[in-house]
């Protein structure tokens, strides 16, 4: 994998080379009485020096507005005591650590507040509200504000502290239709439309949607462009951006890609966005909170050290980066004993970093994120609101039954094709034609296709070889399986062969031999030399909202009842998760144990153990003898084979990250 900078002189920017950081934010207001007053040069020092970060984010304006620097061009907070922004970069600089730092930038209150005009507004003519119970605070793209707030603010940054990058926040994720003025105005250009939709359903609407994404996409690279041209080498990198929220070409000139998943139950959200970030083929990272609630009237509460390495284990894993995001206090001070646990994990990460950083993904199984399925059932611009259930829980039942996935949007998709054994279209309506088009030549060359949804007869019905037999059933719908059944929720859609095969009916309830229908539920069509297989309804939703374990194992059997076979054969409990890369010298085969101990529930979200898991054998395909079969880190010795080009690895059991190293 090539990143668009040369990892191999000793000029490789640091948002390349960086592998673990720290970032510390704070969201300065108004009622602040104190911010800076507790920071001292030796307290930073020390705390920096112990946890021994590659780059460091500090604050210096959050999502309310004020900056927690002295700013001299918006609003500086009235709690300012000490500049804790010239604190971070005397240090820092002192310690030769790249220095970032957090800004909001869609999301404003206190610009809204001074310029009501430049907030955007509902299609009633109402200021948007960010988040209930928020004031408003979300910014019109087409304002002033960019150009006589944020890019002065960013270039008084730069010139004053000389800092080495932006993380610009509350951006993509905080945008929502803009119906002001001025954007009801320059829609109208662009598109001839005069009267914008408000109706997703409306045919105008698409175009309404690219416009306020467009839009979106010309603030970043505005914003981008002038701090480049100020200091080439401060990176830019806006939150969530080019992420699954946001697919499609990468045209703005952002440096490196990451964002911030949900401080409860990250693992979930970061095996996702993991894969799919690393199939844009950019430097990037991915931030965990290093605290969460159990109930919004609780406390925040700092994870464990487990907790934080599983977290940090699913990003390494998928070839990624790992910061750290932690609150100081309101004066700035560090908590000193969660520098310790970060000190730990720190040195969780450095151990694995040799068989992580610059590994490529060894293409085997692909998940699509179809594009224009994200465009239609997005709630906001860029927000994912339910869109995503069927990838993600096809991503799910694939990685849980060991398979090695990459996430991929329509476009990377299209140029990989060729390289995947296996593609899943889970639940995606609509499709571009031009996919479903390149899908089925790569069928008819020998790939494997297996496509979920009640919409399919619709979509594709000629790939599928089956014909709609009526419109789709909301209720719930039934598979047989080994002489029980599956229950799934709806819509499924009875259909009727025109080529395909059938493989499993429908059951209208769950006695095998006694329920089944005339439909087929799960249907396969040869065309050359693939398949497409078929499962008439919502599958994949179903197994990310349940995970329960007989559509698990129903998924497994129809893979391998087709010869669907992966690059690895793999026994292991369902909870070991299993990613293939290459590194210069050796194949890295991950090992990322998701078991926890207690199990986690609605009040209970903090990791306390991650009980070891196993054993574990692996056999792939290997044709020559390896020189060496080791566990990292550490080179651990593991029982292993090799006759007759293939090679078996046993492994006794898995702690949270365990690497077999193939050279």
């Amino acid at each position: 994998m090539e990143h668009n900078v040369n990892k191999n002189t000793a000029a490789t920017p640091w948002w390349v080379n960086g592998f673990f950081g720290l970032h510390y934010d704070l969201h300065a207001r108004a009622t602040d009485t104190e911010l800076g007053a507790t920071l001292t040069p030796e307290h930073l020092r020390t705390e920096l020096e112990k946890v021994g970060p590659d780059f460091v984010q500090c604050d210096c304006k959050g999502h309310p507005g004020y900056t927690s620097y002295p700013t001299k061009v918006g609003s500086p907070s009235p709690g300012i005591v000490n500049d804790a922004l010239r604190i971070h970069r005397d240090v820092t600089a002192d310690l030769g650590i790249p220095l970032s730092v957090h800004y909001s930038g869609v999301w404003d209150t206190r610009a809204v507040e001074l310029h009501p005009e430049w907030g955007a507004m509902n299609a009633d003519g109402k200021p948007v509200i960010p988040r209930p119970g928020r004031p408003p605070g979300i910014v019109c793209r087409l304002s002033p504000y960019l150009d006589e707030l944020m890019i002065p603010q960013l270039l008084e940054i730069v010139d004053e502290y000389d800092v080495d990058g932006f993380w610009v926040d509350g951006d993509n994720w905080a945008v929502r239709d803009c119906y002001c003025a001025r954007c009801r105005k320059e829609f109208a250009r662009r598109t001839g439309i005069e009267q914008p939709p408000t109706d997703p359903s409306h045919s105008d609407f698409p175009a309404w949607r690219a416009f306020q994404r467009d839009t979106f996409v010309e603030y970043v690279r505005k914003y981008a462009d002038a701090v480049h041209k100020r200091k080439p080498s401060c990176a830019v990198c806006s939150n969530w951006m080019y992420t699954i929220r946001q697919p499609g070409p990468v045209t703005a000139p952002v440096d490196y890609l990451s964002g911030d998943f949900t401080s409860s139950f990250g693992c979930e959200r970061a095996e996702m966005e993991g894969r799919y970030i690393d199939s844009r083929r950019m430097p990037w990272n991915l931030m965990a909170w290093t605290f969460c609630r159990a109930a919004p009237d609780m406390p925040a509460q700092t994870k464990t050290v487990p907790h934080l390495c599983q977290e940090a284990a699913e990003v390494m894993s998928c070839g990624g980066s790992v910061f750290l995001y932690d609150q100081p206090q309101r004066g700035g001070r560090l908590n000193s004993w969660h520098q310790d646990i970060f000190a730990e994990v720190g040195q969780f990460c450095r151990d694995r970093q040799p068989y992580c950083q610059f590994t490529e993904s060894i293409p085997d199984a692909a998940v699509l994120v179809a594009d224009p399925h994200v465009w239609r059932h997005n709630p906001y611009p860029f927000c994912l609101g339910e869109s995503y259930y069927g990838f993600e829980g096809a991503l799910h039942a694939l990685i849980e039954n060991h398979r090695h996935v990459d996430v991929l949007d329509e476009t990377r998709l299209t140029d990989r094709l060729s390289d995947y054994s296996l593609v899943v279209v889970a639940e995606q309506d609509p499709v571009s034609a031009e996919l479903l088009e390149r899908l089925e030549q790569y069928v008819a060359d020998g790939g494997v296709l297996l496509m979920t949804g009640a919409h399919l007869a619709d979509l594709c019905p000629d790939l599928l070889g089956i014909v709609a037999a009526g419109d789709a059933v909301a209720g719930p719908w039934h598979i047989p399986h080994d002489g029980e059944c599956i229950s799934l929720k709806g819509p499924w859609r009875p259909v009727n062969l025109a080529g395909a095969e059938s493989l499993a009916p429908v059951m209208r309830n769950q006695q095998p031999g006694f329920n089944e229908t005339a439909f087929a539920a799960v249907t396969a069509h040869r065309i050359g030399r693939g398949q497409v297989i078929g499962i008439h309804g919502t599958i994949m939703e179903s197994y990310l909202l349940s995970h329960h374990p007989r559509i698990r194992t129903f998924i497994r059997h129809l893979l391998t009842s087709r010869d669907i076979s992966g690059r690895l054969d793999v026994s292991a409990p369902p909870s070991l998760e299993i990613s293939m890369r290459q590194g210069k010298d050796f194949t890295a085969i991950h090992l990322v144990n998701r078991a926890v101990h207690p199990t986690l529930t609605p009040r209970l979200h903090i990791v306390e153990e991650v009980p070891s898991t196993g054993p574990v054998s692996i056999d792939l395909e290997w044709n020559q003898r390896p020189d060496s079969v080791t566990l990292e880190p550490e080179g651990r010795a593991v029982a292993w084979t090799h006759a007759d080009g293939r090679l078996h690895v046993d492994i006794p059991s898995v702690a949270i990250h365990d690497i077999v190293v193939i050279a």
